[in-house]
């Protein structure tokens, strides 16, 4: 049952995607009112109960950042997550960007990092 809503939530999200781009689609807004997106092409599989994604955050009450772009590995399996590399995008025009740690973070329940597993994870079985 948890599946089909999955599958139907991200039919609907992918029906009904406004985004900047061809590849940006909407998945979740967060409680502080943060937009996050996913870039449905760069979705790859890395083993097999591993997944790669890039994810896009447009902070709703930054006066500074514009979006954080973050390359992540996820563990479908072991629900866990870890951050290959981000960039962050400053509304004056300038870029940073970082390394992640490259080490597997546990996601917590009900956790932003949680709707994506799920979401990401549910296109694997596709």
């Amino acid at each position: 049952m948890k599946n089909i809503f999955i599958m139907s939530l991200f039919a609907f999200f992918v029906a009904s995607s406004v985004s900047e781009g061809a590849d940006w689609l909407h998945f979740v807004d967060s409680m502080q009112g943060d937009r996050c997106y996913i870039d449905v092409d760069s979705i790859e599989r890395t083993a097999p109960d591993t997944m790669k994604v890039i994810r896009k955050v447009e902070p709703e009450h930054s006066q500074d950042i514009a979006s954080l772009v973050s390359s992540l590995e996820m563990d479908c399996k072991g629900s866990r997550i870890k951050s290959i590399e981000e960039t962050t995008y400053f509304k004056n025009g300038t870029t940073q960007t970082s390394r992640g740690n490259n080490q597997f973070r546990k996601i917590n329940p009900d956790d932003l990092d949680e709707a994506l597993l799920e979401l990401v994870c549910s296109l694997k079985k596709m």
